[in-house]
């Protein structure tokens, strides 16, 4: 089985039914997202991952309960917030934490900027690899093009010319810098 449309009813039929593809297209399609919103809440990028590996067991283990195929990505985003949420009150409690206050309202802005990110991932996944590579180097590790061009051994106006190049593929597609 090749990887499924997460909108498609076979995909949902198969998902249901414990196939461990489906699992998997949806794990890839919203891990990354996930992550980081609850990296923008627990402020702790490994906590975060482990509370969305733990929100995914919890969908895989009531999958035959979701009523409908739209309810599994507001299921992990209110799944995904809650326990980071509970994670936070424990912190708090323990009197390791104190960011509660802000935590409500900030939790629209972080799933608008997961999910955009997510976007983001998938239209940069559509480059070339010698592209995706100068993008994520350039606007996610922050570095300069002096610093890509050592890493990857190529003259720095090269790297220029060619993240210029991906900006513009981005473009055509649906985005803008």
């Amino acid at each position: 089985m090749n990887e499924l449309n997460l909108n498609s009813e076979i995909w949902y039929n198969s998902f249901q039914k414990g196939e461990e593809v489906a699992f998997d297209t949806l794990f890839r399609t919203y891990f990354t997202s996930l992550t980081l919103f609850a990296n923008r809440l627990v402020l702790d990028f490994k906590t975060a991952e482990d509370l969305v590996q733990d929100c995914f067991v919890l969908l895989w283990e009531r999958r035959e309960r979701l009523e409908h195929v739209k309810a599994i990505k507001s299921y992990l985003y209110t799944t995904v917030r809650n326990q980071s949420l509970k994670y936070l009150e424990r912190q708090n409690r323990m009197g390791l934490s104190d960011n509660g206050d802000t935590l409500e309202g900030n939790v629209e802005k972080s799933i608008i900027a997961a999910e955009t990110a997510r976007e983001l991932y998938q239209l940069i996944s559509t480059l070339s690899p010698a592209l995706q590579q100068i993008i994520r180097l350039y606007y996610l590790e922050e570095k300069s093009s002096k610093e890509i061009a050592e890493i990857l051994k190529l003259q720095p106006d090269t790297v220029t010319r060619q993240r210029l190049r991906a900006i513009i593929a981005l473009r055509k597609t649906k985005i803008s810098f």
